[in-house]
């Protein structure tokens, strides 16, 4: 495979309660993911939000677009989709993104903060622009428990970024968030 960034993919759902009492169930397929580190994944990282605990994400590094493509176009990834789906009350959201900066400092914090968020306007580039700068100016300020910040624009949907920040915990992220 030719040379490419390495990309982020954010798989979003909405567990089941089934998913939710039976851990060895969303395992499984963690399993499956991790079987292609071989081929070009380099780590996974997931979690349930704080306060909808039911409410997934499940972060995958890959070496490039072109192997996430490969894990994708597998013959067994029908029915890794359909497991992931069964999973899920909701439909599952799956993007990718080039990230800035070192998003796995983000995931491996005790808290992560994902967001995503949505430009309008006929000027999409510039207005990501001015998301980008907050972001700089928040890591500029290095607020107590901040342990880093990554964000990129969605590949499927340009006008889709994603954000990730990393916290030492929940109230420090708290601090800065009701400012």
């Amino acid at each position: 495979m030719a040379h490419e960034d390495p990309i982020v993919e954010v798989i979003q759902f909405v567990s089941t309660e089934q998913c939710l009492g039976n851990p060895s169930l969303f395992q499984a397929l963690r399993d499956v993911v991790q079987g292609w580190q071989e081929k070009g994944l380099k780590g996974q990282y997931w979690g349930a939000t704080v306060v909808k605990p039911n409410n997934i994400y499940w972060v995958l590094f890959w070496q490039s677009r072109a192997h996430a493509a490969a894990f994708a176009a597998d013959p067994l990834y029908p029915e890794f989709v359909q497991r992931r789906q069964s999973l899920a009350t909701t439909a599952v959201r799956d993007l990718y993104a080039p990230l800035s900066g070192n998003p796995q400092l983000c995931v491996e914090a005790p808290i992560t903060e994902v967001d995503f968020y949505k430009v309008h306007g006929a000027c999409i580039e510039e207005e990501h622009e001015i998301g980008h700068s907050a972001m700089h100016h928040l890591r500029s300020l290095q607020p107590q428990g901040f342990t880093g910040s990554s964000y990129g624009v969605v590949h499927e949907d340009p006008s889709i970024g994603v954000y990730f920040a990393g916290w030492n915990s929940v109230e420090d992220h708290m601090r800065i968030a009701i400012k």
